[in-house]
């Protein structure tokens, strides 16, 4: 960040720091980590931080065409029943997803932390590294998990940006599948059927990776609360990290 993280702006805000704040919103597909992340990021705009709140960016070359290949072709089979046509095929489309996020954490997050007092990643970072996790303990049953995300870890130790508080919104799968239905995920897309039969063991791998961030990860239980409590909990678990008085950001 500049010298003065107030410039150009008429009232300073409670925070002072070479970079900007990290906070990525985390949880399984329909937990509301997008409505959640757009929330906090104005109430956050409101109390006079400068802050982004991000999706992915644009990609371009190689990444989009990468891109392209893994929403639209990927090596996991969408016939509804999901699994992998060779057993090989699994790390390969980890690493391949790897690279893809290697390029946002590089060209998108870390640039905006130099130019804002707050970042919101709305789909998470961890969620990655769970997803890694759920589809190499699925063809490696009998490997230890925390071998196969020590191993994880390690292929994306050199470009992964950890976040400053990781928000959790732990929603049992059930809840979340449910969910993500009524959103209209699905539609009769066998690949998205796929995608939800998936979540069982998508939501074990979460949890097993917050366990391995204990000084990151705050967990929220979500369950069916509404998106202002949720916020009015978020408020407290921010307030130490953006030297805010509590209920500063209501």
């Amino acid at each position: 960040m500049a010298a003065d993280p107030a410039a150009g702006r008429a009232d300073a805000p409670p925070y002072e720091a070479a970079r900007g704040v990290l906070i990525t919103v985390e949880g399984i597909w329909g937990t509301g980590k997008t409505t959640t992340a757009t929330a906090l990021g104005e109430r956050l705009t409101a109390a006079g931080f400068s802050t982004r709140v991000l999706h992915y960016g644009p990609r371009h070359g190689v990444v989009e065409r990468l891109s392209d290949m893994l929403d639209t072709a990927p090596l996991r089979r969408r016939d509804g029943l999901g699994g992998y046509v060779a057993a090989h095929h699994a790390t390969v489309d980890i690493l391949l997803r790897l690279c893809r996020e290697a390029y946002h954490h590089r060209v998108h997050y870390r640039p905006a932390l130099t130019e804002h007092d707050v970042v919101v990643i709305d789909h998470g970072v961890y969620s990655k590294l769970a997803y890694a996790l759920a589809v190499l303990t699925e063809q490696h049953p009998d490997v230890d998990p925390a071998l196969l995300l020590e191993q994880v870890r390690a292929v994306a130790a050199p470009w992964f940006l950890h976040p400053d508080v990781a928000l959790w919104l732990d929603t049992p799968w059930p809840l979340a599948r449910e969910r993500a239905i009524d959103r209209g995920h699905g539609g009769g897309n066998p690949g998205s059927v796929e995608r939800l039969m998936f979540l069982p063991r998508f939501s074990h791998a979460y949890r097993f990776v917050a366990d391995a961030h204990p000084d990151r990860v705050r967990r929220i239980r979500v369950g069916t609360r509404t998106t202002p409590s949720v916020l009015a909990e978020i408020d407290e678990l921010l307030s130490p990290v953006l030297h805010t008085q509590t209920g500063a950001l209501r």
